[in-house]
């Protein structure tokens, strides 16, 4: 592993050998804990998962190999335990939250959010966050709207899908169940089986209604409503329509109360996702495709 310190820091090669040196020794160490005593050989991928699992521990970036200039001066058993508790403890907070969402989460018969919500619950007693800290075992096919960044992993990655999961379920839990329902099975051919996100074309038709000049609450969008959306768009360089799209997303937010910055900036965020669908939409005269009725 080459190591280097943070840019903008300063380090010594001396510093750098000997962060090494206490790295090799918490690897082996670690590695013992992990064979139960029996050894500190364990085959290559094992080798490379205990480092991974440490680098995640320790906040380190196994791939970049950049070493934070505070680890250069502590004892690096002392920062693990630490982490590892602060891990611990992040794991109480992930469940909690997955226990949250199992309740507000309206109940879609949708195969894929009810496989990975349970799968998700299966993951607190199958973490190893002690030797594998990194993984993620457990299946998430559902998708969100917008996907969690691959740079996260472990159950970092878990509490960022989590976090996301109860946003799009606490908008959907602001309109009647049937409406949703409707939109949705009028946007899929197949709502049941497909992995597909149930936030997004609620979300859509929401905006459209606003865009219409109506109440968003009702989610059924008629033929007058996309010509009125046409209209207005239409009538504004394309340059300008993603942010006529912000603009009602965030009067939607103030028609339902979401008051959450992170819950708004999340619907805000469709705007630039759909500019293209809308573009195609007024290009062949019709906007059925984007806002369902």
């Amino acid at each position: 592993m080459r190591l280097s310190v943070d840019e903008n820091e300063l380090a010594s090669p001396e510093e750098l050998v000997a962060f090494q040196e206490r790295f090799l020794r918490l690897l082996e160490r670690r590695t013992a804990i992990y064979t139960m005593g029996d050894s500190t050989s364990v085959p290559n991928h094992v080798a490379a998962d205990l480092l991974r699992s440490i680098c995640f521990v320790l906040g380190i970036d196994p791939d970049e190999s950049e070493v934070p200039q505070r680890l250069l001066s502590v004892d690096l058993e002392d920062e693990f335990r630490q982490g590892l508790a602060e891990i611990e403890r992040t794991v109480e907070r992930a469940q909690a939250l997955w226990q949250e969402v199992c309740v507000a989460m309206p109940m879609f018969p949708n195969l894929a959010l009810r496989d990975t919500l349970t799968s998700i619950g299966d993951f607190f007693a199958r973490y190893d966050y002690r030797s594998m800290a990194h993984e993620i075992p457990c299946s998430i096919d559902y998708p969100l709207c917008h996907p969690v960044p691959e740079s996260l992993s472990g159950v970092d990655y878990i509490t960022e899908y989590l976090r996301r999961l109860m946003i799009e379920a606490q908008f959907l839990q602001r309109f009647e169940f049937k409406a949703c329902d409707r939109v949705v099975a009028r946007s899929y051919a197949d709502h049941i089986e497909l992995l597909i996100n149930l936030y997004e074309p609620v979300a859509t038709n929401a905006i459209g209604l606003v865009l219409a000049g109506k109440d968003p609450v009702g989610l059924l969008i008629v033929d007058e409503d996309r010509a009125e959306i046409a209209r207005r768009l239409g009538s504004v360089a394309e340059a300008e329509q993603g942010r006529v799209i912000r603009e009602a997303a965030l009067e939607v937010c103030d028609a339902l109360g979401v008051e959450g910055r992170g819950a708004r900036e999340y619907l805000c965020e469709l705007a630039p996702e759909l500019l293209p669908r809308v573009a195609v939409g007024l290009a062949h005269g019709g906007l059925r495709g984007v806002f369902v009725g």
